[in-house]
């Protein structure tokens, strides 16, 4: 029978009202052994939202059930409809019933069609084998009338689900499992063009083995597995007990060994939720601890730490096999052979760079539980929970084909970027909820997600820098370690070359073209050096340039006419000498003051003049091109250290108590008191300013406080 309940996901479609009367004497046409029975009760409602949702639609195209629905097609009515499927012979043979009138079919009458049909107590007949009609004997069918009466009777379509199909809703949802899930299921759902909803109820039979038994007298806990597993996962199946001794008693008859009679169920004794979290590469296992303590203590045997990450250790784990033997066929990670503890949780995984990955997304709120996706699925479920599984697209394709028993390579599911299907277990039986949602990239568009994740050999010591990449056109990014080497990664982490300076980086790397060919270098100061670095790590000659005297502010690259005739202007102290592309001194530039040069010298164009400002001493320095005062400023200030921007046509900078001061080309200042802390940050565009005062971030007059 295991293409029997395909259709459930075919349809997929809406709930049921046993109140109806007609309905009642449609199921009294249903053979009594027939394992899966869907009831309309709104057919045109139904195949408007069909036609509205690419996934259904592409599922009918599989044969047979695009027959089947070919014959709802043909039919007008707004009368019940009752439709039974059964295996025969290995393939599916169908019937469906509903009250006879004139106009029951859109393209002729019932005489007309090309598949067997009869009349029976004024309800018309169709199938697809004359055998199937022959056999039909109504009876009071209370089994199927009695399943019915579970439904909220509040949706126009039903599905009931015996024996094998009832079994392999929750077997799909499982790897390499169909030992028996469920004896009987009634699924209620809801479609839109947007997504497909499920809610109802199964059975586990008491006289024979199903795994939903296991839960049996264990209260469903929280689920929370999701709040640890990368946002990058492909999926998580999460399992709740209270009580593991009744729980792994139950498991006991569908482990492929039993457990050994030494067996120490400590750690097992201190978790309430256990969770694999599937990468394509290997996947990790979660567990959600109610006393960390007690789990550490339970992990004495296992406390070697093979390496620290974001100053959480990874440890060595020596029983990498043993959440398998305890937890299958739930749980088929193994070869975890590491763990880290992460808040409540303790992450068990195959390599370091596994438990690495779980780290950073559980540090950045990139998990999957704090995905927007996440957040619009889980509305659709329960807090609690007995079994989960929440699973993005690829994963999706997985548990259509174990519903359908068929391959889904042919249906498109990228859309559906995160679906997620849920057991809760109840007195005598357990509600099933599950949710296939649409999630365009469009809304995905808050928080931070994690790219890569690259080790250095040291602690950094520069803010990481975003450069272009010449070649790709995208972005590179350049870092220095506290050992003063110099490191390029790939825009995937990859460490394209590391190089020794002398020095720690002075501000921020520029990117100049020195040959004027489109390949671009690196140019920056060190204390004693000015570096021109290119592509492959080497040194663009004849840099660097040497210094015996200490370099004190970031290297200024200019182009003034941008033309590539580039000028690097170089700080020392209160002296500032200008080099051409070359490394020589340009002799045209001539400064000299006694006041040691505050800020970083900045070029800026207004018109068809040149402008190099920065703040020496208490003064604010206004210079043409030869190093000669351009504009003249009376007023003194203390500088707080900020960079001089050109913002609205003045020169922009602030004070260390926090005053916003706007220089104009004639030297007239303007003062406003922005109420700022002394180690406040501030940017600017032409049009654009930007204020960073402690966690208060102003943009335009607004402001918001971060977290």
């Amino acid at each position: 029978m295991k293409r029997l309940f395909p259709l459930l996901v075919m349809l997929l479609i809406y709930g049921c009202n046993p109140s109806d009367k007609s309905t009642n004497s449609l199921l009294e046409l249903v053979p009594e052994n027939t394992d899966v029975v869907l009831t309309i009760y709104d057919l045109e409602n139904t195949r408007s939202d069909i036609r509205n949702n690419d996934l259904i639609n592409n599922l009918l195209t599989i044969p047979p059930y695009d027959v089947i629905y070919e014959r709802l097609e043909d039919l007008n009515t707004t009368d019940s409809i009752v439709l039974w499927m059964d295996k025969t012979n290995d393939s599916l043979s169908y019937s469906f019933a509903t009250r006879l009138k004139d106009s029951l079919f859109i393209n002729g009458i019932p005489d007309s069609l090309q598949f067997p049909n009869t009349v029976i107590d004024s309800f018309f007949i169709g199938s697809s084998s004359g055998k199937l009609l022959d056999m039909i004997q109504p009876q009071a069918n209370e089994k199927l009338r009695s399943l019915l009466n579970a439904s909220d009777g509040d949706k126009p379509f039903s599905i009931i689900l015996r024996n094998n199909p009832s079994n392999r809703l929750g077997e799909a949802l499982l790897k390499d499992f169909d030992k028996g899930f469920s004896n009987e299921s009634l699924i209620e759902t809801q479609i839109n063009s947007e997504e497909v909803l499920f809610s109802g109820v199964t059975y586990a039979n008491d006289s024979i083995s199903q795994l939903l038994r296991v839960f049996e007298n264990n209260f469903p806990q929280e689920t929370t597995i999701q709040n640890v597993a990368p946002g990058n996962a492909d999926g998580i199946l999460s399992f709740t007990y209270n009580d593991f001794q009744q729980f792994s008693e139950a498991l006991q008859p569908y482990r492929s060994r039993p457990l050994d009679s030494l067996f120490n169920s400590e750690l097992f004794q201190t978790i309430s939720e256990v969770g694999e979290i599937y990468f394509e590469e290997g996947s990790l296992l979660a567990v959600k601890t109610i006393d960390g303590q007690a789990t550490r203590e339970a992990l004495r045997n296992h406390l070697e730490v093979q390496s620290t990450y974001r100053t959480i250790d990874i440890i060595a784990f020596g029983e990498p096999e043993l959440f398998i033997q305890v937890f299958d066929p739930f749980i088929k990670a193994g070869n975890l052979n590491y763990y880290a503890e992460l808040g409540d949780f303790f992450v068990f995984g195959p390599t370091e760079e596994s438990i690495q990955n779980t780290i950073a997304a559980y540090q950045n709120g990139t998990t999957l539980g704090a995905s927007s996706a996440y957040q619009a699925c889980a509305s659709q479920l329960g807090d609690a929970s007995s079994l989960t599984l929440v699973c993005k697209s690829d994963k999706l394709k997985t548990v259509l084909s174990g519903w359908f028993n068929n391959s889904m390579a042919a249906v498109p599911t990228g859309e559906y970027q995160l679906s997620a299907f849920q057991f809760v277990q109840d007195i005598g039986f357990s509600h099933f909820n599950g949710v296939i949602k649409k999630h365009r990239q469009r809304d995905v568009t808050s928080g931070i997600s994690e790219v890569f994740s690259t080790e250095l050999e040291a602690d950094i010591i520069m803010p990481p820098q975003f450069v272009i990449n010449h070649r790709t056109k995208q972005r590179d990014i350049v870092v220095q370690d506290v050992n003063n080497n110099l490191y390029l990664i790939s825009n995937t982490g990859r460490i394209l070359w590391k190089k020794k300076l002398i020095g720690n980086v002075l501000g921020r790397i520029e990117q100049v073209d020195l040959y004027r060919n489109g390949r671009l270098q690196l140019a920056f100061a060190t204390p004693y050096r000015v570096y021109v670095i290119d592509r492959n790590g080497n040194h663009v000659s004849p840099f660097p340039m040497k210094f015996g005297e200490r370099i004190t502010q970031p290297l200024s690259v200019f182009d003034y006419d941008n033309n590539r005739r580039f000028r690097f202007l170089v700080t020392q102290d209160n002296d500032l000498l200008m080099y051409d592309r070359n490394a020589r001194f340009v002799r045209g530039f001539q400064y000299s003051s006694s006041l040691s040069v505050k800020t970083q010298p900045k070029h800026f164009r207004i018109g068809n003049k040149d402008y190099i400002v920065f703040g020496a001493g208490k003064r604010f320095r206004i210079l043409n091109r030869r190093g000669s005062i351009r504009v003249g400023v009376q007023e003194q200030f203390e500088f707080s250290g900020n960079p001089v921007f050109l913002y609205r046509n003045t020169f922009l900078t602030t004070t260390a108590d926090g005053q916003l001061v706007q220089i104009d080309q004639q030297g007239k200042v303007k003062r406003s008191d922005l109420n700022l802390s002394e180690d406040h940050k501030i940017f600017a565009t032409s049009k654009t300013l930007v204020t960073l005062d402690e966690n208060e971030l102003g943009i335009k007059q607004k402001s918001v406080e971060l977290d």
